[in-house]
């Protein structure tokens, strides 16, 4: 398929997040640059809200896909050969972009020929807190250590061919191991320093349950990538002592901070005792 040049094709997987999903539609559909086309890929949905809203769903510019159930890095394949656009956008049902995003996004790709990927600063939400990621992007010297990205990002479609696509069996962190893939092949992944990406805290979410296999997950991604983490094995090394001094300071601090506070809740009765017989 020839691909048309400028055009971003907008990847959303949706399950079981109809309540967000017009939500994440009306943020592409506020956007400045306006040569795009909206994949929706229901991947399966079982919940009768999200098919009913699926079935008679109505935007500009937008068509839904409907495939089972196979999570999102087959979701997100199965829209990206659905789609026409040389310009690929992913964005998850229950998250936004700013109404800027696109046009500073594809101006840097269209001014950068070695810039693969575009992600933001990202503003994490939900209804009782907010919180701010500045997320830097890089090579892969970067991606090698930690992701830099946010999930939902635009990238060049070449870029996903380099990589071979979302890797579909990975237990978790897809979008870690897609820009692993990318960058190694030499392509960089540019930040723009704006919170222009906002992102849903949910309970229960995808990452929660990746944080408990995520042991599992480095491994499976150290096998599959293994040239590049040989090559970068003195980084990854260095960089995790330092997580895990940073984590044994602050647990120092801490525990001094409770002993104290503790050895004060003990010692209050009789100092309010000795108080009381000195006056």
């Amino acid at each position: 398929m020839v691909r048309k040049e400028g055009l971003v094709s907008v990847i959303i997987p949706c399950y079981n997040h109809g309540e967000f999903l017009e939500e994440a539609i009306d943020s592409i559909l506020s956007q400045t640059y306006r040569d795009f086309e909206i994949i929706v890929v229901d991947d399966g949905s079982d919940n009768a809200t999200t098919l009913a809203l699926l079935k008679n769903l109505q935007k500009p510019k937008t068509t839904v896909y409907r495939k089972k159930n196979g999570g999102a890095s087959s979701a997100r394949n199965y829209g990206i050969e659905k789609s026409s656009g040389n310009y690929i956008l992913t964005l998850d049902s229950d998250d936004r972009f700013a109404p800027s995003f696109l046009e500073k996004a594809v101006a840097i790709l269209n001014q950068n020929p070695k810039a693969g990927m575009v992600t933001s600063w990202v503003k994490r939400f939900s209804e009782t807190e907010t919180s701010y990621a500045r997320l830097e992007g890089g090579g892969i010297e970067d991606f090698i250590i930690r992701n830099h990205a946010s999930a939902s990002l635009l990238f060049r479609h070449s870029c996903w061919l380099d990589a071979g696509g979302y890797d579909e069996e990975i237990p978790g962190y897809e979008d870690w191991d897609f820009f692993i893939g990318v960058t190694k092949c030499g392509w960089r992944v540019e930040s723009i320093p704006e919170y222009l990406f906002y992102y849903r805290l949910l309970e229960g979410s995808n990452y929660d349950q990746h944080l408990k296999i995520s042991p599992d997950i480095i491994k499976y991604m150290a096998k599959k990538h293994k040239k590049v983490f040989q090559e970068y094995v003195v980084e990854v090394l260095y960089n995790k002592e330092l997580v895990l001094n940073e984590f044994r300071n602050s647990l120092n601090t801490y525990k001094s901070s409770a002993s104290l506070k503790i050895g004060n809740l003990i010692l209050m009765p009789y100092r309010t005792l000795r108080n009381f017989r000195k006056n």
